[in-house]
């Protein structure tokens, strides 16, 4: 039950900090699709850690990294559409 809540958190985290960066402007030389994702992925594991304990790589990190960047990528998507 507590990895289910870390995991929830871990999702609602970037999808709130990708909202945020959005409205920042953006001065780098790359697209806020490939900025933010990135920027957010390290800002969650940094502030709230990964899935698993450890420092070997395991499917579980696989996906912590492809759902961090996907749901930021998706966000970010959804607002440039809108």
């Amino acid at each position: 039950m507590k990895l289910a809540i870390h995991v929830v958190i871990s999702l609602l985290f970037p999808i709130f900090a990708t909202i945020v960066l959005f409205f920042i402007e953006n001065r780098s030389n790359l697209p806020a699709e490939v900025m933010i994702p990135i920027i957010v992925s390290l800002l969650t594991k940094y502030v709230l850690g990964d899935w698993d304990k450890g420092f070997q790589w395991s499917f579980s990190d696989v996906a912590y990294w492809a759902s961090l960047l996907g749901t930021s990528y998706g966000i970010v998507r959804l607002l440039k559409m809108g």
